[in-house]
């Protein structure tokens, strides 16, 4: 799963290069206004690969600024907060908080009545569990920091224009994406034998939500 981490590197570092090379799109725009957004969602996480077979989905929370450098590009930073469960019979929560920098990318011009868009993010993600008690009457805490990447497709319908500069006010969006962030199999036995199962390298999701963008120009 490591090689995982590095190709999701990779195509954050490929998209990033292809985003700030110029395009005929963007030449043509009627507008090139710098601004921010700001966003907040609400959806569920849907755990896969190897944490699997330990865990099962659970509500997600996240919010994200972006500050537009260009009409189409923005440098953006989102938070996210997922809580999963397990499938064994104990069920603890187990908590994911992410954090990620890196860029979104308007595929459709972000001033019209719809929007589409991707992006991609470098960051850190914390672990942490409730307390386990292990069958000989421990009890522990799983919890650590670890490298993470993140990509995300989203769709949205713009209203509410701005009056002066016509920017888009409010948009309403539906939004999926894809969570990988390594971890430690000893770390993580603790929760990973409430199953019956072991510990696990590496904690991957697909987080599905809904929210609501405001943009400030």
């Amino acid at each position: 799963m490591k090689d995982v981490f590095r190709k999701l590197v990779l195509v954050v570092g490929a998209m990033a290069a292809f985003a700030f090379l110029p395009t005929r799109a963007e030449a043509q725009s009627p507008y090139s206004p710098m601004f921010w957004s700001f966003e907040g969602g609400v959806g569920m996480a849907v755990p896969m690969g190897e944490i699997a077979d330990a865990a099962e989905a659970g509500p997600s929370f996240s919010g994200a600024a972006s500050y537009f450098l260009r009409p189409r590009l923005a440098l953006r930073v989102e938070g996210a907060f997922d809580m999963l469960g397990t499938k064994g019979s104990v069920d603890p929560n187990f908590q994911i908080f992410h954090v990620t920098g890196g860029i979104e990318y308007h595929l459709t011009d972000p001033m019209g009545s719809t929007s589409v868009a991707v992006d991609f993010g470098l960051g850190a993600s914390t672990i942490d569990t409730d307390p386990i008690q292990l069958p000989d009457r421990r009890v522990v805490l799983v919890n650590g920091s670890y490298l993470s990447a993140n990509a995300g497709i989203r769709a949205g319908l713009n209203f509410a224009r701005h009056a002066e500069t016509g920017v888009p006010m409010v948009t309403l969006f539906a939004q999926a994406e894809l969570r990988y962030s390594d971890s430690d199999a000893e770390a993580t036995a603790a929760y990973g034998a409430l199953n019956g199962q072991p510990g696990f390298n590496s904690i991957m999701e697909f987080p599905l939500s809904v929210g609501l963008r405001v943009n400030f120009p």
